[in-house]
Order: C-alpha cells, then structure tokens, then sequence
C-alpha cells in the first residue's frame, strides 16, 4: 500500500484525533444500529433454505464490499429449531468453488455432520434431515471445507443456530429476538481503504485483523428496554480470543455456555470468548442507564499510523456493542432464577485416558498431520473418556460429536462460567476435559477434532475420529 505526501498527513490528523477522544465520545458519534440476522424458524415439518452466494455488504458504512453469505447476506439468518422435531435443511451452493457446512454444538450422527464427506460443488445442494435430540443450545453453522475453512468461513459462511427445549421456553429468561434477546457474532478482519475485506493465509498461526466487528459491523448500538437483556456471544474469528468486560463495571450473569444451561447463574467481571465458543449472558439495565461492552485496550496512535503502511493485529477499536436503554417498562421483569437446570450435571466412569498435544509452529495433533483418509483415533458411543490437551501456542480446541466438561485447567480448577457442558475451549497449557460420546460416527463419516484456530486446522491441526454405535 502506498500514501501519497497528502494522504499520509490526512491519515496522520485523523489518527491523532481519534486516540485523543476517550473510548465513549469516540463512539458515540456516527454508531450504526447492531444489525440483527432475520429469524427462520423450522414449523410443521416445513425445510430450512441455506443458499451460499456471493453478496454485498458494507463494514464500515461506505461503499459495499463483495462477500460470501447465506440467502443473499453478509453472514447467515439465525436458525432456529425445536428439541424433538426433525427438522429438514436444504443447502443450496451458488458459489465457484466446492464448500461443506457444518453446525458445531449440534449433536448428531456422523452421517450429518458435513465436512469432507459432504462436499457441495458448485451448483450442487445437500438436504440432510436432522433429528432434534438435545437439550436447549445456542450453535452455530459454518463452513468446514477441508482445507480450506479459514477463508470460507472469513469471507462470511456463518450464522447463529439457536435450539430450544421445554427448560427453556419455560424460564423466566429474555426470548424475544431482536427485542430483549440478540445474537452477536463478533469477527475481526482487515478491511483495506474502502472496507474490503483483506486476507491471506499467515505463514504461521491463526489470522488476526486489525478491526473488530459485530454482525458485521463496527462498534454498534442497540435500543433495549429497561429490564433484562440477553446476549448470545459467538466468536466467530479465525483465531482470536476476546476479553469483555462492561465499561461501567457491572457484571456479566453467564446463564449458558457451548451445549446449553449452566446449572445456575454465574456471576462475572470479565468473560472470555475463545474462537468458536459460544456464551448466553443476562445484563441487568432496569436502572436505565447506558452501558457498553469493550474487549480490551484498543491500538494506541503509534499502532494505528504503522497499520496504514502494513499489516496489524492490534484492534484499533474494542467496543463491542452499546446497550442504549428506553422505554419505560421492560419485557421480563422477573429476578434472575436461583437455578437453571432440575439436577446437578453428572459425569460416568472413565473407561480410558488419551494425551492430545497441538502443534504450533509445525502443524498436527501428536506430531501427525491431518488425512482426510486416515482414522486416529476409536471410541464408544455412550461412554466418558479423560482427555489432556496441551498447546504451547494458545489456541482453542473443538471437537465434533461430543460433549465435555472442563476438569481442570494448568492443575487448577476452570472458569466457573466453564460448569456446563462444552464442545470448544481455550487451551494455554494444559487442560483436562471429560469427554462423553453423545452420537455414532463412521469410517467414511468420523467425527473431526482440531484447533479452533481455522488456519492451524486447515494446514493440519486435526484428527478423525471413529465412534462405535452403541449395542
């Protein structure tokens, strides 16, 4: 990229300006409205339409850039399903080049799961129906191409996928979407001088851009009444991890995390969001006044100036979302409930224990690279296994299939907002998980285990696994 004298000065007095406004001012000037994803509900047996295709889609309010999506936008809708229905989905690629899909947190046999198996060339669609057997959950669907999923996913193939049970129609929790319950997909990427998306495949690592996005756009507002608020957090970046936290202080009251409810509410200051992870939180607005949520310290003006000549990883902005409060009365009025779930979450007897250690600079698990072929490792549906991941580079870690709880992380006990059951976690060091095989998986169908750092899985940071169909 090259700036001419004149450029370079207006860049410079812009850049200057902006780190001497505090985070709030520099906000609340020209904030877009979050955009929230159109709803599609799965009623009366009727099929769910997901057509991957070029699109159009303005970050940063200017002109358009071109992108990938679902049903012709930036992302995908929210899908939403019933725990009992069978619910039939048509996806439809309209796109160049052959892509798979995948909808991590969904519980189902390795037949549906997608991945190479169910490579979609261009033209082609795949209509899976898929048995709704699970608690309630907020997932999300992806592409997972083999390969190849660090750029299909960063060019836009993704979208919420919300479940619901009878818990959860039931508890006194915000459920009017787009109302007091929203989705949040936060993403960084690189946008070049009229906001297209730059990428290119590091040559070592997991991606990292320099501007931080919510449902597509940069640091947005929503109007939400004076009461509680729920907010399904999704980190759908390649590879980067968020700390947020409320810029007045107020706690995060974490109700769910990957694969459903926490036992009960946990409450928290801060509140990580590995890549791939997904968390439900309640924020308390009844005392009506504006709050936003930030993830850490922006890039100072030195950064910002250098990132106009080359390549950044340093966010120039962290807000990620303002909540504006109005109205006088809000939807749900109740006190957030003692617990969420009936029983405690129990765990069965470990029938066998496996070390899994992530590659960093030279990619694969256990020093073996990925093939698509090749079966790693064999369990057995309806059992529990203790899995040790280590990484010395800090990536998350997701596996298809199966749901597990966090034990133990580096010799000490996890986040309390870790007590559910889970399918993605942040591994820097050490973690002990238990591992429960909840579906069946096949020989030319495994499941899939990788990095949640896409570029890392992509050059070979994942394994197949094969799950035995219990007698």
């Amino acid at each position: 990229m090259s700036l001419s004298r004149r450029s370079f000065l207006q860049a410079s007095g812009v850049a200057l300006a902006a780190g001497a406004l505090p985070l709030k001012a520099e906000a609340s000037g020209s904030q877009p409205a979050l955009p929230v994803p159109p709803l599609l509900e799965s009623r009366r047996g009727q099929p769910l339409f997901l057509t991957l295709q070029s699109a159009h889609w303005s970050f940063l309010g200017g002109a358009k850039a071109p992108v990938w999506g679902i049903n012709g936008m930036y992302l995908g809708p929210t899908v939403k399903v019933h725990s009992g229905d069978d619910v039939k989905l048509i996806y439809s690629n309209r796109l160049a080049e052959p892509v798979s899909m995948t909808i991590s947190g969904l519980l189902e046999p390795g037949t549906l799961t997608g991945g190479g198996a169910r490579m979609m060339s261009p033209g082609v669609d795949w209509s899976p129906v898929l048995p709704i057997r699970q608690p309630a959950a907020t997932c999300w669907y992806h592409a997972n191409t083999p390969n190849r999923m660090g750029p299909h996913v960063y060019n836009g193939l993704a979208g919420m996928w919300i479940v619901e049970d009878e818990i959860s129609k039931n508890l006194p929790l915000p459920n009017h979407y787009g109302v007091d319950d929203f989705p949040l997909i936060i993403q960084d990427k690189r946008l070049d001088g009229f906001g297209v998306p730059q990428y290119d495949t590091p040559a070592s690592g997991g991606f990292f851009g320099d501007t931080m996005l919510v449902n597509g756009v940069q640091s947005p507002f929503v109007e939400v009444s004076r009461g509680w608020v729920r907010l399904r957090l999704l980190n759908a970046s390649n590879a980067r991890r968020y700390e947020l936290s409320m810029s007045d202080g107020r706690p995060f009251h974490v109700v769910a995390s990957d694969l459903g409810f926490l036992p009960a509410p946990m409450t928290v200051q801060r509140l990580s969001l590995a890549p791939g992870e997904r968390r439900e939180v309640l924020v308390d607005m009844s005392q009506g006044e504006e709050v936003s949520i930030t993830a850490g310290e922006a890039a100072g003006v030195m950064e910002r100036l250098r990132g106009l000549f080359e390549p950044s990883s340093i966010l120039v902005s962290t807000l990620v979302l303002t909540l504006k409060p109005t109205g006088l009365l809000p939807l749900v009025t109740d006190n957030l409930p003692m617990r969420l779930l009936a029983d405690q979450i129990l765990s069965g007897n470990v029938i066998r224990t496996r070390d899994l250690r992530l590659g960093d600079s030279q990619p694969g698990v256990n020093g073996t690279m990925w093939d698509i072929n090749r079966i790693d490792l064999t369990a057995q549906q309806g059992t529990w296994e203790r899995w040790t991941i280590h990484a010395d580079m800090p990536q998350s870690f997701h596996v298809e299939g199966v749901s597990f709880l966090v034990k133990s992380v580096n010799g000490a006990a996890p986040l309390v907002e870790d007590a559910g059951f889970k399918d993605t976690v942040w591994v820097d060091g050490d973690v002990e998980l238990l591992v429960y095989f909840n579906q069946p998986s096949y020989e030319h169908f495994p499941f899939v285990y990788r990095s949640g750092a896409l570029e890392l899985a992509d050059r070979g940071s994942a394994g197949n696994m094969l799950v035995q169909p219990s007698m």
